[in-house]
């Protein structure tokens, strides 16, 4: 279920309120992805008209936790190739987030000490996604990872 994610030699392209970002493997870039999911809400707000205030604040956490992710797997590989970050928004209210890696491994939920400052991106990706999954890209290391959050029927849109 994992996208073809093709590159329009930009780092960032926007449809509407789909997006996509391409960045290297740094910790700095991800407050971009960040950014990058607000402006999405914003878009898809002004366009509803509505707030998508909560589902919003779950987008950029979790987009937070998988872009780290793929930052530390790469940096912790030594793989120098960029990080994609895609984001689509499904017909019926739902946003699928895509993050790309070229860095070998898969993603796991870990169970980390108490004390631990670190190791809980996944069990948060479980608890709050509606659905997540990854995909191998083909014959050499890397992987996509995705998440979906679906938007209640019947909420503020």
């Amino acid at each position: 279920m994992c996208p073809t994610i093709t590159s329009t030699g930009a780092r960032f392209t926007a449809v509407g309120a789909d997006f996509a970002l391409t960045f290297p493997p740094d910790p700095v870039w991800v407050r971009a992805c960040r950014e990058l999911v607000r402006t999405s809400f914003d878009t898809v707000r002004r366009a509803a008209g509505g707030a998508l205030r909560e589902l919003a604040e779950t987008a950029v956490l979790l987009t937070s936790e998988a872009a780290t992710n793929a930052v530390t797997a790469s940096v912790t590989a030594g793989c120098t190739r960029p990080v994609t970050l895609c984001g689509e928004w499904l017909a019926h209210g739902a946003l699928r987030v895509h993050v790309q890696d070229a860095a070998p491994g898969v993603p796991y939920i870990d169970t980390p000490a108490e004390e631990s400052e670190h190791g809980r991106g996944m069990l948060l990706i479980a608890a709050l996604a509606s659905r997540y999954g990854f995909c191998l890209d083909g014959p050499g290391p890397g992987k996509s990872f995705w998440f979906q959050l679906e938007h209640a029927p019947g909420a503020a849109a």
